[in-house]
């Protein structure tokens, strides 16, 4: 057995060296490609930092040239020599002055070799010198090359200019600059050009430093002539052939970088091109100089690495074979026992007692395994079976019933409860999928903002909903404010963690278990009333209190008003009569189930306004459609929008049914007539007959069609709608309005009023006046 132990021990400390090995290795290997490939990225940075330099500083140089060359010009002796033809001797004095403004500016710019001005319509240097062919194609070849150049300047690449009052040919290299004159003029009014001569070797030093070993720095022209380069030799020579000049040509970049070949070794271009020149400065460094950092570090981890992995090893060898020896005593000991317990014959030493072990250990987590998924599979479920009987008033024995609250982890206080109704607001936008899951970290959420204040739990009901149980203890006498605090939690945390709404209702004290359905119902009902206060709000009992009956008379008489403005096609005002209405509704508290009723009587009076219009009922919607509709909505501002667009295609219908109508003078003359004799008792349909001269029938037919109304109805409405102005407007007496709107009875006219305005008159003036205040 010892021996089979110490095969087991020298196993496991090779397998933990090769493990430690490997975890070197990898370690190295990935720390030295993290770090080269951020030291390149660095290296890279680095480089086209220092381009960047290079450009400033050359270009500050080029432009404090300009700048002196654009001074230069504004001399009266420098635009007399390009705008005027002067005597020869007057010309010779003003060469002279010339010449000294020249000498000056070259001796206060140590970068200036020299400045030539030439006049275009003279033909002549300010020098005096003669232009022989031999001049021009030597060093004046910009003359002929700016007469045509569209543009007021130009920098020139380097090229070589023959000093004079030398004994022997002596040349110097020079980058000019040539500036038009007039400085900004029309095409084909140039009059002259300055060319101003730098010391190419004094511009060198600006991109190139002895100490920089690394790589070469030149600048290109546009056209790939060479403007500055540490080789004497390459100066002025077009490069636009050779492949990394190309390249940097083609990829039409103003900086980037790429991998090319020089002389057979790899190297790594940088370039920038500047925008006031159009020059490209270059740098060209070698993969192996780049390199050298890398090499340095590739070298170091090499030896750390070594190094710890012969400590891992000494360590491996030291700490093996103090770990694993009480390891294998254990496992030895624990293979007997089980092997005691269970009888099995063993073949194989060692592997065979680790088999056994493994197959009993397997055997033990399957079924604990197996026993933790029932367990956690069956806790919400009776959690969930047992708030139901709570909420649902189902007879229960609550002492056993606190036995199994106890075992599911179930806390609450068993003396007072509060139940919150939580539904998300536009349920119907969502998957029934997603509800559940929305539902189910609610519930979650809900349990931990309680817990943080008392005790309670959260379900998910089968109406998509979740009911939350808060108890409180004995003492504690601000419950109901508590839950509505923790109902606030609840719709804020959801608002900003899950991007939706949420509505909660809150119901009220519940005193013993036994009333906790009482809470529950309430916290429903209330819940109703989303669609007066609107989502993402908290309802409670103290939000839902209902006025007095006589205001649901006042509302359903407001329909009349908006029947009127159906009957006089007058949209505007019937929009008006429905804010008012509905603002009415919010303002009162109306119960929602009620407002449904209201709407829908009110869609009822409009089909029949329609009918009366003569419009078919197959051209409005059916009375089942409008109930339907009215109950799918969970907001007023979407059920309002409902009712205009309904009552709107009433209007329509009733519109397009007038229009087809040929209209009659006569039934013009007799409503006339009406609204001028409406105070006469005696006024009548047969009376109207005989004093039209029209027979009865046929006036009552084409006063319906006309009006869609029947005369008693028009006449009717029409003295009741002044008796109301009266009332309002005046302290008559009842009897006295009853009388001056045709009824000489005002008991018939007291109850004509009520039937049509739901008030009696004395009712309708006191509304009256409480409105007006």
């Amino acid at each position: 057995m010892n021996r089979v132990q110490n095969q087991w021990m020298k196993k496991m400390i090779t397998g933990l060296i090769m493990l430690l090995f490997l975890s070197v290795t990898v370690s190295a290997v990935l720390s030295y490609f993290i770090f080269t490939n951020d030291l390149k990225e660095r290296l890279i940075g680095t480089n086209m930092e220092l381009l960047e330099h290079m450009e400033q500083k050359l270009e500050l140089v080029l432009k404090n040239v300009d700048n002196e060359a654009i001074q230069l010009v504004q001399y009266d002796e420098v635009k007399k020599f390009f705008d005027d033809n002067l005597p020869q001797g007057e010309r010779t004095s003003n060469d002279y002055r010339v010449g000294s403004h020249i000498d000056r500016l070259i001796r206060s710019d140590d970068y200036l070799f020299s400045v030539d001005l030439y006049s275009y319509s003279q033909d002549r240097l300010v020098s005096g010198d003669i232009l022989t062919e031999e001049l021009r194609l030597r060093d004046y070849a910009w003359i002929s090359h700016f007469a045509q150049y569209d543009g007021y300047s130009d920098w020139l690449a380097s090229r070589k200019v023959l000093i004079s009052n030398s004994s022997f040919p002596i040349y110097r290299n020079v980058v000019t600059l040539v500036r038009t004159y007039p400085l900004i003029h029309s095409s084909g009014a140039r009059k002259g050009a300055v060319a101003v001569n730098l010391k190419e070797e004094m511009l060198l030093p600006l991109i190139h430093h002895e100490e920089d070993a690394q790589g070469l720095n030149l600048v290109l022209d546009k056209e790939g002539r060479v403007v500055i380069h540490q080789d004497q030799s390459q100066l002025g020579e077009n490069l636009g052939s050779i492949p990394f000049v190309a390249q940097i040509a083609a990829e039409g970049k103003n900086a980037g970088t790429f991998k090319t070949k020089l002389n057979n070794r790899v190297s790594t271009v940088f370039y920038k091109v500047n925008p006031y020149t159009g020059w490209r400065i270059v740098r060209i460094v070698s993969d192996i100089e780049m390199n050298k950092p890398l090499l340095v570090i590739r070298n170091t981890l090499a030896v750390l690495s070594g190094v710890i992995l012969l400590l891992a090893v000494v360590l491996a060898l030291a700490v093996g074979r103090w770990t694993f020896k009480p390891l294998n005593r254990f496992l030895g000991n624990l293979a007997l026992r089980l092997n005691a317990q269970f009888p099995q014959e063993l073949s194989g030493g060692g592997e065979a007692s680790l088999r056994l072990m493994e197959s009993r250990f397997e055997d033990i987590l399957e079924n604990s395994e197996q026993l933790r998924k029932q367990v956690r599979e069956t806790k919400p479920i009776l959690k969930w079976q047992l708030i139901m009987e709570l909420l649902s008033n189902y007879k229960i024995n609550i002492a056993n019933t606190r036995q199994y609250m106890d075992m599911l982890g179930m806390q609450l206080d068993m003396n007072r409860f509060v139940v919150l109704a939580a539904e998300f607001d536009q349920r119907h936008e969502l998957t029934p999928r997603d509800v559940h899951l929305y539902n189910y970290a609610l519930c979650n959420i809900a349990e931990e903002l309680i817990h943080a204040e008392g005790k309670g739990m959260a379900i998910e009901l089968e109406n998509g909903c979740c009911a939350i149980l808060m108890s409180f203890s004995d003492g504690d006498g601000e419950a109901e404010l508590r839950a509505g605090v923790v109902a606030e939690l609840i719709k804020n945390y959801v608002m900003e963690n899950f991007n939706r709404t949420v509505t909660i209702g809150v119901g009220g004290l519940a005193g013993s278990a036994e009333e906790i359905h009482l809470s529950f119902r309430q916290a429903c009902d209330v819940l109703a009333y989303r669609l007066i206060l609107g989502g993402n709000t908290v309802i409670t009992r103290d939000d839902v209190q209902i006025g007095e009956s006589a205001l649901l008379y006042r509302l359903i008489a407001m329909t009349d008003g908006m029947m009127d403005s159906l009957k006089l096609l007058d949209g505007e005002k019937l929009i008006a009569q429905m804010d008012r209405w509905f603002d009415a509704f919010t303002q009162y508290g109306i119960p929602p189930e009620m407002i449904r009723q209201i709407n829908l009587q009110c869609l009822m009076k409009a089909v029949l306004v329609a009918g009366e219009a003569g419009v078919e009922p197959a051209q409005l919607r059916m009375p089942q459609e409008m109930r339907t509709s009215l109950h799918q909505y969970e907001s007023l501002e979407d059920m309002k929008r409902f009712m205009l667009e309904t009552l709107r295609e009433c209007m329509e219908a009733i519109r397009q049914k007038r229009s087809s109508r040929e209209k009659n003078d006569l039934i013009e003359k007799v409503l006339a007539y009406i609204h001028g004799n409406y105070g006469r008792a005696e006024l009548s349909l047969n009376l109207l007959a005989d004093e039209f001269r029209v027979s009865l029938s046929h006036l009552s037919k084409l006063f319906k069609e006309q009006t869609e109304s029947n005369f008693i109805d028009y006449l009717m409405n029409l003295r009741i709608s002044q008796a109301k102005k009266l009332l309002t407007e005046t302290e008559g007496r009842i009897r006295d309005i009853a009388e001056a709107v045709g009824y000489s009875n005002v008991n018939s006219f007291v109850r004509i009023f009520k039937k049509l305005t739901a008030l009696t008159p004395t009712e309708y003036r006191e509304h009256g006046k409480k409105d007006s205040v």
